[in-house]
């Protein structure tokens, strides 16, 4: 029997069988920031999913105010007063939509002409002093924005017209705008002609009207965050709003042609 050296001996090492489960990846922890900034995104996304005026579920802002939470608020200003009760509020609309919808209108209302017969009053008086035309509109526009932005409903107006289902605000808005569009449409007809101004043949009224009512909701939703930019002025005391109101109307208008010019040279 031949012996094998003992150092020449070599042990086969255990095999290892290929594991037929499959391990769990490592999750990457994400940091803080890039966690804030998904949240983030994607809160966003969501809001602007809910208030699309094609979602299919369109957002109501006015959907807290509740018909429970209106009776209490009217109990406690008349606490001596006979208290109103859930009979009382569906003895008016036939349900909580009803109530918001016709909220929505009341709130539109009461923004429609802020101020309107101040202005107006203000204007005549300008033109009955012979004031300049150009300081007319600078005066008006700016008494215009001040009544405006006192309005306690003014922002919440504008926060239901961005945000409320499309048809609920159209609704809402209806008898509101054509108050709004008789009034502006009389006062500005008349300032136009002292200023012997009239339309451009391509514009009507009313656009003239809502590129006004336009650069006043610009101007109000930034001024609460930077409330002296209406009011910086030029070198000629016009303030930033006014000068800008002013654009609009030489831009939407043309000057009344001089009769004499029309009518053909004397022979």
């Amino acid at each position: 029997m031949v012996e094998t050296p003992e150092n020449d001996v070599t042990k086969s090492a255990p095999k290892r069988t290929p594991s037929t489960g499959s391990a769990r990846p490592q999750r990457r922890h994400r940091p803080r920031e890039e966690t804030r900034a998904l949240l983030l995104a994607a809160a966003a996304d969501l809001a602007i999913e809910r208030t699309r005026p094609d979602a299919p579920s369109p957002h109501n802002p006015l959907a807290d105010v509740r018909m429970s939470d209106v009776l209490v608020e009217v109990n406690r200003r008349d606490p001596d007063g006979r208290k109103l009760t859930t009979g009382a509020f569906y003895q008016i609309w036939p349900d909580q939509a009803a109530f918001q919808l016709e909220l929505m209108r009341h709130v539109m209302d009461k923004i429609a002409t802020p101020g309107a017969r101040q202005i107006e009053a203000l204007a005549f008086r300008l033109v009955a002093d012979g004031e300049a035309p150009e300081e007319i509109f600078r005066q008006i526009s700016e008494a215009d924005f001040r009544w405006t932005s006192a309005s306690p409903e003014l922002f919440l107006a504008l926060g239901l017209g961005a945000l409320a289902p499309v048809d609920m605000v159209r609704d809402a808005q209806a008898g509101a705008n054509e108050r709004y569009i008789e009034e502006t449409d009389h006062l500005l007809s008349v300032l136009l002609r002292y200023a012997r101004r009239r339309l451009r043949p391509d514009r009507t009224m009313e656009d003239l009207i809502w590129a006004v009512e336009a650069l006043s909701v610009g101007y109000l939703l930034r001024s609460r965050s930077h409330p002296d930019i209406p009011d910086r002025t030029d070198d000629s005391g016009w303030s930033a709003l006014a000068s800008a109101y002013y654009g609009v109307i030489q831009a939407f208008s043309e000057p009344i042609p001089d009769e004499r010019e029309d009518s053909d040279p004397p022979s």
